[in-house]
């Protein structure tokens, strides 16, 4: 399986500018992605793989008024391995490994820091610093069964 997404954000903002008055600006975010994966039957059971990548450009330039600080471009890869045991018709054991991996993550706090279930603190931004998430590791496993 497979899928491309594009995304793109345009705003266009008023601000007032010392001895420039007030000036007009747009500002584009774009959001270009991929997925990939694949499910595999194995005996009763399903195992499942997939890998996925985001990227976030930041395309103000050199527009005015100058950019937060924090902001630019940024992106995440995850890798995510699955496998499902099926019980019965209705009832099956399910475990999932995943990892992403953050570059720039702290260019966009409010999508890459989100990302990992963190606040905006975690992050360097204009008037406090933390901690830029590199990469965070999730596991979940269950019973799945159907009524």
């Amino acid at each position: 399986m497979g899928e491309l997404s594009r995304v793109a954000d345009e705003v266009t903002n008023v601000a007032p500018v010392a001895g420039l008055g007030r000036l007009s600006f747009s500002t584009s975010d774009k959001y270009n992605g991929y997925l990939v994966g694949a499910t595999v039957p194995v005996g009763p059971g399903l195992i499942r793989v997939a890998y996925s990548h985001v990227s976030f450009k930041d395309d103000r330039g050199s527009q005015l008024p100058p950019l937060p600080a924090g902001s630019g471009d940024a992106s995440a890869s995850k890798f995510a391995l699955s496998y499902v045991h099926n019980l019965s018709k209705r009832t099956a054991l399910y475990a999932t490994a995943a990892r992403i991996r953050f570059k720039d993550g702290q260019n966009n706090p409010v999508v890459m820091g989100a990302t990992t279930g963190g606040s905006a603190a975690y992050v360097t931004s204009g008037t406090t610093s933390g901690l830029a998430p590199g990469s965070a590791t999730g596991y979940d496993f269950g019973i799945r069964h159907a009524f």
